[in-house]
């Protein structure tokens, strides 16, 4: 009757070794798991170089400085805002100043760990030039980038940027629109 016991005992704990789940499978439930999804947001820090496009030999390249905050909709679709400061110094070693506040849209497409975003964003800005002041002053600006996503919270790369300046006064004849091109280099921090 031992024997009996002991032998039930033994295949029972055979059997239950061939069902038992190899260590390393994992559950597979079938969603797929994406970098950037509704509700995920990120903070950037853009510095960078800044070139006027039209105003001749008057005024040498600057540089900038961008913060901003995105907030995703969708996987590919952000809303958000920036806060900038840039500067360039004309040949007579003035100095033009300006501080814009946009808002606007980011679409980024996506492959493996890399980021394509593009950035459509408008706001107003202060400006400041040979002892004048403009506020406020409307600015347009496009962007579009390559990042490197290290992990799930950063990501590091580079952007090319192109902002106007449109002002008008009552004599059109002095109506101007500056225009820059930036090239940045930037971090992410994702949350």
């Amino acid at each position: 009757m031992k024997r009996f016991f002991s032998t039930i005992l033994l295949v029972l704990i055979c059997t239950t070794a061939i069902f038992a789940q190899e260590q390393g499978d994992e559950y597979d439930d079938g969603y797929v798991y994406e970098q950037n999804g509704a509700g995920d947001q990120f903070v950037k820090i853009n510095i960078g170089l800044q070139i006027p496009l039209n105003f001749g030999a008057q005024l040498h390249n600057g540089g900038s400085l961008t913060l901003g905050y995105y907030r995703f909709l969708n996987g590919w679709l952000a809303l958000g805002g920036e806060l900038s400061a840039s500067y360039n110094v004309s040949i007579g070693n003035k100095v033009l100043v300006m501080i814009p506040v946009s808002f606007g849209a980011l679409f980024q497409p996506s492959y493996d760990k890399f980021e394509f975003p593009i950035y459509v964003t408008m706001g107003l800005g202060y400006e400041t030039w040979q002892n004048m002041n403009y506020y406020p002053s409307f600015i347009g600006k496009l962007s579009a980038g390559a990042y490197y996503r290290l992990n799930e919270m950063c990501s590091f790369g580079l952007a090319m940027e192109y902002f106007f300046i449109p002002e008008t006064y009552e004599d059109s004849s002095k109506n101007f629109c500056a225009n820059f091109i930036g090239i940045t280099i930037g971090a992410r921090y994702h949350f």
